[in-house]
């Protein structure tokens, strides 16, 4: 019998600032979202998966467009799809991240993809949005951090970019950190790490339609 790595607090306050935070900057960072347990089972899991060859490097583009370009993008990833007891955890938490944000912004957000990604010393991502052109159904982007004991010197920082291409905020890969921004709206970048760098990169989208508007956030 698998136990679940998530305890009972209420995350109520903690889901009233991210969705206040989208309202307000549309993005939002919080530390130590995850329980440690939970990280650590995830991290494991992940490494686990490295150990037996079961990531796959990383292609950026879309369709025909669809390339691998180590030089842009570095990482290696596996699709979560709740194989084990802690990817459902992390993906209950994030359902009932969901289902507020829906509640409250009326977003139209019927689900979520996310991988693991590992980035290896020497390799980041360079500036992008993760919304497709032509193609906007990732409406917020959702990443979460697996490393422990992460220093400045170890890099790895995700740069989030303002409209006049500025950087106003850097943030560390710290374990336990979920980020969460409006997908079409912010640039970002990984910056090159210096040590291996584990996260889950996730984006909760909507569905398929022939036209679907910019994502206006009330």
């Amino acid at each position: 019998m698998h136990t679940a790595l998530i305890a009972a607090p209420s995350y109520d306050p903690i889901f009233n600032k991210i969705i206040d935070d989208l309202v307000k900057q549309e993005w939002s960072i919080v530390p130590r979202f995850f329980p440690s347990a939970l990280v650590t089972a995830l991290h494991n899991e992940l490494l686990d998966h490295a150990e037996h060859d079961g990531l796959n490097a990383a292609h950026i583009g879309k369709g025909e467009q669809r390339t691998l370009r180590s030089d842009i993008r570095g990482d290696e990833t596996r699709w979560l799809n709740g194989e084990s007891q802690p990817q459902r955890d992390y993906l209950d938490l994030m359902e009932t991240l969901r289902q507020r944000i829906n509640g409250e912004l009326f977003l139209g957000l019927n689900e979520l993809e996310a991988h693991f990604a590992l980035y290896a010393p020497g390799t980041g991502y360079n500036k992008h949005f993760d919304s497709f052109q032509n193609n906007n159904l990732r409406r917020i982007t959702v990443v979460s951090y697996l490393n422990e004991d992460w220093q400045n010197e170890d890099g790895g920082e995700l740069l989030l970019f303002n409209s006049e291409d500025e950087v106003f905020e850097r943030v560390l890969p710290k374990a336990g950190t979920l980020v969460c921004f409006v997908s079409e709206a912010i640039p970002h970048e990984v910056a090159i790490t210096q040590r291996q760098r584990a996260s889950i990169a996730g984006w909760f989208r909507v569905r398929d339609t022939s036209d679907t508007p910019p994502l206006i956030i009330p």
